[in-house]
């Protein structure tokens, strides 16, 4: 499989992964303000529900082959049972079907888990009416709540580069200068996460802006995300935030979790931010199937394990001893691959989906000495802004 592929095979596979939107200019935007009843635990954190993330992954315990080990190596023997998979992933992608392959065995967006609705209000002694947007989420009988209004909390629907429509949630926590970015997993949606991400801002005393992918939630082109868009979606945050909004981009944190620590990395690579946390991911995509490759194939997927070390801000590393789905092995070549690293957390007996539920205390305790942390001096290093533009409405 060490074969030579034509430079412009591997430019292309790279620009249809990519996606970039990092041209284009900020325009105007439109405030969906909106909010919604608290969900329990169950309903989707961060990781969202108990789907695969993309495939169940090897249980056996993981040899890491040091701390330069970006190049994947393992004391474990290739099972050749996967070689003929890695072939024909490779032949699709040439034949141009690689999105539909991965929208198989990668994306499992959920029915979307909420809705926004425009409403007409009064403003003012002079009954001004103007009209404000608010998100109504589905409680378990998949049954929309009633909304509550709040003004720390938006709705933003943003153009991207690729021609999509992509839903984000702005949580405003007021005097904190602090913003995470959260890129969620791969069966979860804005619906599901709202509630913890309600409490992961007030626990740590932090702003959230999260997003959906295409495909995700009320984001256009439901259920056919792609890659590049996936990766395009992150930028079009990035420079809402960033340039419309007027957050600094060195005082925003890059969250990702599984499927998501693909377009956070990606971002992280480019941009100099505060911190980047990255919970339960993944070293690349083909690497879930098979974590014995010793180099990434051209046409793989988020080869998160090649380009975390190009990222300067500190990463804090979150992984559970006991992932099903993606084996802890995947954190620990991931840490052992950054550049700027904090000690990681791993996790005894956590699953790919619990680590923000079961162990909840110690979830927020690690984040608030990540963040104390990062705002000692880490961040003082990132002062250069770089600017990501997307046209917005």
């Amino acid at each position: 499989m060490n074969r030579v592929v034509p430079k412009e095979l591997k430019q292309a596979a790279r620009d249809d992964q990519l996606g970039d939107d990092s041209d284009g200019a900020a325009g105007e935007y439109e405030r969906l303000t909106a909010s919604s009843p608290a969900r329990g635990k169950g309903e989707g954190g961060v990781s969202g529900t108990a789907a695969s993330a993309l495939a169940t992954s090897p249980s056996s315990p993981s040899s890491v082959a040091g701390a330069g080990a970006a190049s994947g190596l393992y004391e474990e023997k290739d099972p050749g049972c996967c070689t003929c998979l890695i072939c024909c992933f490779g032949c699709l992608t040439l034949c141009g079907c690689r999105d539909w392959v991965c929208r198989k065995m990668v994306f499992f967006p959920p029915p979307p888990q909420y809705q926004v609705q425009v409403e007409v209000a009064e403003r003012g002694n002079q009954k001004q009416a103007i009209k404000r947007h608010v998100m109504y989420v589905r409680d378990e009988s998949g049954r929309l709540g009633d909304p509550y209004h709040d003004q720390f909390f938006h709705v933003y629907v943003l153009p991207t580069k690729r021609g999509q429509r992509i839903c984000t949630m702005h949580i405003i926590h007021p005097g904190s200068s602090i913003t995470f970015l959260v890129s969620h997993g791969n069966a979860t949606d804005l619906g599901l996460l709202r509630n913890h991400l309600l409490e992961f801002s007030k626990v740590l005393k932090v702003s959230v802006y999260a997003y959906d992918y295409t495909g995700y939630g009320l984001s256009t082109n439901h259920g056919r995300p792609t890659v590049g868009d996936c990766l395009c979606d992150i930028s079009c945050a990035f420079g809402h935030l960033t340039n419309v909004l007027g957050v600094p981009s060195n005082q925003v944190v890059l969250y990702g979790q599984s499927l998501g620590t693909g377009p956070t990395l990606e971002l992280a690579r480019k941009v100099p931010v505060m911190g980047v946390v990255i919970h339960s991911g993944i070293m690349s995509g083909l690497r879930v199937i098979r974590p014995f490759i010793k180099s990434t194939y051209w046409f793989d997927i988020f080869p998160n394990v090649d380009i975390i070390g190009e990222s300067k801000a500190p990463v804090f590393v979150i992984h559970g001893t006991n992932d099903q789905e993606i084996d802890i092995r995947h954190g620990r070549q991931l840490h052992a691959s950054a550049k700027t690293k904090l000690d990681p957390w791993w996790v005894e007996g956590g699953g790919h989906n619990d680590i923000e539920f079961d162990t909840r205390h110690q979830y927020f305790t690690r984040l608030k000495r990540f963040l104390g942390l990062v705002s000692k001096g880490h961040s003082a290093k990132y002062h250069e802004q770089t600017r990501i533009t997307c046209q917005v409405t």
